[in-house]
Formats: C-alpha cells, sequence, structure tokens
C-alpha cells in the first residue's frame, strides 16, 4: 500500500472511531429472573423476579435517578416478601452490588462458602444500607458457619444474588424518555409494605414496571397464567411473556443472559417452577393430592402440558463479572438497536 492510498484510509478509520465513541450507548430494561434456593424455594420453587435498568443508578436504597458522570451505571429494583424492620415495599441496590455483593469489582469472590457470603452481606448493610436496616441485625451462626437471619431480613436478597441462585436476564431496547418515564413510575410508588403471594408478589412488581414501557394492546402483553399459574404471576410467566415478544420484535435488540451461580459450597439453586409444575415436581404436594385429590394431579397435569412446558434460558449467553456493568458491552444476537428501535409504548 503505497502512502498516498494509507492517507485516506486512516482518515476514514478514525472518523468511524470517533463516530462510535460519540454515539450514545442504548439503553435497555430487563427482567431478572433468579432460581429459588432454600427451604422457601423447596416448598414454593418459583424462583424471584426484579428489574435491570442498565442506564439508571439507585439513590440510596429508595430512590433511582440517571447516573452521575465516573459512576458504574446500572441499578436493580424489586419487591420483596419481608422488609418487616422498615416495613418498605421495595428495594433499590447497584446492579454489580446486587450480584456480585461488592461495590469494586477486584472485591468479586471466585468462590463463596455461606460464611463469606453473610460477611459480604452485613459489610454492605453497615456501610449502606443502615437507613433501611436499623439496629441490631439478629443472626446466630449455623454448623456450617453462616448466619441465620431471622424474619424481616429479606435486604439480604438485594446482595450478591448470584451467590445463592442463577439468574437469567431478558433485555429489551429503550428510548431516554422511557428511562425517565420508568424512573418517574418508580420513585411515585409508595415505598410501604404491600406484598401478597397471589396479588402484589416480585413478579407483579415486575411486571408493573415492564408495563410502563411496553405497548398497550389487548389482550394485554403480560397477564397471569391462567391455567399453568393458577391466575396469577409468577417469575417463569413472565419470563416466558417477555421472551415470547422480545424474539417477535428483534427491532427491539432482544437478548437472554445468564448470570451462573458463583462456584462454592453454597447450596445450588432449584429450577424455576410454574404453579402447575410444582404441584407435579415437589414430592411433598404430589403424594399428597394423589392420594386425598388425584382428580387434581389429573387436571394439574393437563394444564402443564398444555400451558406450562418452557424452559427459562433458551440461547442465553453467559455473563462473567467482568461483562459487568452492562451486558450491552456484549455482542448480541440481534444486534445493536438504535433510537428508532426501542419499545414503543403507545403502539
Amino acid at each position: 500500500m503505497n502512502r498516498l492510498t494509507a492517507r485516506p484510509l486512516r482518515a476514514l478509520g478514525t472518523l468511524i472511531l470517533l463516530i462510535g465513541i460519540a454515539a450514545p450507548a442504548c439503553a435497555s430494561i430487563g427482567l431478572v429472573v433468579g432460581e429459588p434456593f432454600g427451604s422457601f424455594g423447596t416448598m414454593m420453587p418459583v424462583g424471584h423476579a426484579s428489574i435491570y435498568l442498565d442506564h439508571l443508578c439507585a439513590d440510596g436504597s429508595t430512590r433511582i435517578r440517571a447516573c452521575l458522570a465516573n459512576e458504574r451505571p446500572g441499578v436493580v429494583i424489586a419487591r420483596y416478601h419481608d422488609l418487616t424492620r422498615s416495613h418498605m415495599d421495595w428495594l433499590a441496590t447497584p446492579a454489580y452490588v446486587f450480584f456480585y455483593g461488592v461495590d469494586n469489582p477486584a472485591d468479586t469472590p471466585t468462590w463463596i462458602t455461606p460464611a463469606l457470603r453473610d460477611q459480604l452481606r452485613l459489610a454492605y448493610l453497615d456501610a449502606h444500607l443502615r437507613p433501611v436496616v436499623p439496629g441490631k441485625v439478629t443472626t446466630h451462626v449455623e454448623r456450617d458457619g453462616a448466619l441465620h437471619f431471622k424474619e424481616g431480613e429479606d435486604w439480604q436478597e438485594s446482595i450478591g444474588a448470584a451467590f445463592d441462585r442463577r439468574l437469567f436476564l431478558y433485555t429489551l431496547a429503550t428510548t431516554p424518555e422511557q428511562d425517565e418515564a420508568v424512573m418517574a413510575f418508580v420513585n411515585d410508588l409508595p415505598n410501604r409494605r404491600r406484598y401478597s403471594l397471589f396479588s402484589a408478589n416480585c413478579a407483579n412488581f415486575a411486571a408493573d414496571v415492564l408495563r410502563v414501557v411496553l405497548p398497550q394492546q389487548n389482550p394485554p402483553i403480560l397477564h397471569p397464567g391462567k391455567l399453568a399459574d393458577f391466575a396469577y404471576t409468577t417469575p417463569k410467566s413472565l419470563a416466558r411473556q417477555i421472551d415470547a415478544f422480545g424474539r417477535q420484535h428483534p427491532e427491539l435488540s432482544f437478548a437472554v443472559y445468564q448470570v451462573p451461580q458463583v462456584p462454592g459450597t453454597t447450596r445450588r439453586s432449584r429450577p424455576l417452577r410454574s404453579s402447575a409444575e410444582l404441584l407435579l415436581t415437589t414430592k411433598r404436594y404430589l403424594v399428597t393430592l394423589s392420594i386425598l385429590q388425584p382428580e387434581i394431579v389429573l387436571a394439574d397435569t393437563v394444564a402443564f402440558e398444555t400451558r406450562g412446558r418452557w424452559t427459562p434460558g433458551k440461547d442465553a449467553i453467559p455473563l462473567s463479572p467482568s461483562d459487568w456493568p452492562s451486558p450491552q458491552t456484549l455482542s448480541s444476537p440481534a444486534g445493536a438497536a438504535d433510537s428508532d428501535n426501542s419499545i414503543k409504548a403507545n403502539d
């Protein structure tokens, strides 16, 4: 290549680089569904649902806001079953803290034990959550070195979620205006405890936030599963509906990611279940119903086979701690979205 040819090519390369730097990154909203774990996850293996916003940040634990310059972006908001100490309904947590329990990526554990998990959670509590969880946290040490938190301590699930479970993240592109609308909606919500298993659970909260940006249509995109979930909203049914919507609209840069459970000695999480599915896969329910009400088992089997058979995480891209703060730094199967390809809420 001669010098006369090289100069224009170098100039063109520089121009393309500058355009890429100047172009605003595409924002997204994501549904996070976490697999069930622990004793409650054994009894009710429906998992947990949260909302991830990659261009917004936590303003304490009770509000979200636009991120500041040089601030690690991303926030996860979720309703929790029991925040008795503070009587709160939902918490906002910096995304990296939500998944890996630390502020600094250099401190991310590559091997987790129950004792280390609880140590990191208590450290974050003391540094950031005292306005939400005042006073002394009542615990006792179990034989494996883990701390047992008494009732009203669900705040711990907002710190290092990947210590306890595998999670799936379903993302759709949004506009700045839609991010503003979500921020206004969330900040205007009364943050007083209103959890109800059947009408105001974590998946209901996530669905309410997603509806701010999803098109309004009839039938609605998000709705309770009448057969597979006995007419109430579960994390799995919500993920299934977002997955179907996203695959029907590739212009939204829909992508599915998997956040693996951190390796270690903590108990591994269990697969997500729908309501009909949990009755068939949880022995205590299946055996009891088979003896007392076998017709219910038959009806439940039909409901599951016709409406509930679906596996989360299809085509999911694995995420490691180094891939954050935003999964949009990865190559999405659908490609990058532009400002015309985000969710059109008024369709």
